[in-house]
């Protein structure tokens, strides 16, 4: 294990603020306070990305692991400051990334998140309450914590301020994720997440995505844009009713958008108040 070296002059950190649910004092400060990322050490790296990487870090003599997403400031200010925004209005609700606190050196910009996640629905629909769309929805973004929940993880893709009537145009995410107007370089808002999930819960029920998955990009765009989406035999029928609701070309009428996913026939079992409220077990 090793400490992470800086040769710029490190700054305090900013924006701390306990976890909602966490077992800190409200009326403390956060346990980071006065910290620069110096005293921070790096065990091994999570993930890499076009802006930067993430890394698993903890604070010697502290018994907290959390994730550390390192971005190089060069041309990247504006969507720094994006998700930063994003990540301290998400701060609210449990069942997305929080962050604890922002860094900054004179070359790159750290956001210090909680290693977990949570339920992506919840998560979802906290987020389009807030007018802020994921655009990045994908397995690599979903993790569990140590209870066995779902989290929703990468917010730097993220675009706050989307309405009906405010929506965005912009080919981002992972391709083999991403929603047909997205490709077609229409004008889209938060329907774009719920057709992602609905390639997430395929690739997770299924073992694959309901469409052509391979590394031809024009093949891919071509079946997500016109192909029907395709499932095993085996398939329960309950998640193929739903993961075709989600990933209907028609984003008026996708499932999220149009009708109420948490009364769909595949979420029968599940106690939503609970599972809000975090008493839900896995």
């Amino acid at each position: 294990m090793t400490k992470k070296s800086r040769g710029a002059k490190d700054r305090g950190l900013e924006d701390e603020e306990p976890r909602p649910g966490s077992s800190q004092d409200p009326g403390r400060s956060s346990p980071y306070a006065r910290l620069t990322i110096s005293r921070f050490t790096i065990h091994q790296v999570l993930g890499r990305g076009s802006f930067g990487k993430v890394v698993l870090a903890s604070v010697p003599g502290r018994n907290t692991y959390m994730a550390v997403k390192m971005i190089t400031k060069r041309d990247n200010t504006d969507e720094i400051m994006r998700e930063r925004r994003i990540l301290l209005a998400a701060r609210h609700c449990p069942f997305l990334c929080h962050l604890y606190a922002a860094h900054q050196s004179e070359e790159r910009a750290f956001f210090i998140t909680e290693f977990y996640t949570a339920e992506m629905i919840c998560g979802l629909q906290f987020l389009h309450g807030h007018n802020i769309v994921h655009r990045d929805l994908k397995p690599e973004n979903i993790m569990l914590d140590a209870d066995g929940h779902v989290r929703i993880i990468d917010l730097g893709l993220a675009q706050d301020g989307v309405t009906a009537s405010n929506k965005i145009r912009g080919v981002t995410g992972t391709l083999h994720y991403m929603a047909p107007e997205v490709l077609l370089r229409k004008k889209y808002g938060t329907a774009v997440d719920w057709w992602s999930l609905g390639i997430v819960v395929s690739r997770m029920a299924a073992g694959r995505s309901p469409f052509y998955n391979g590394p031809v990009r024009q093949m891919a765009i071509k079946a997500i844009t016109t192909a029907k989406p395709k499932f095993p035999t085996w398939l329960n029928p309950d998640v193929k009713h739903l993961t075709k609701r989600l990933v209907r070309k028609n984003s008026k009428r996708r499932l999220g958008v149009c009708g109420n996913i948490r009364e769909h026939p595949f979420f029968s079992t599940i106690g939503w108040e609970e599972l809000q409220e975090r008493r839900a077990q896995e």
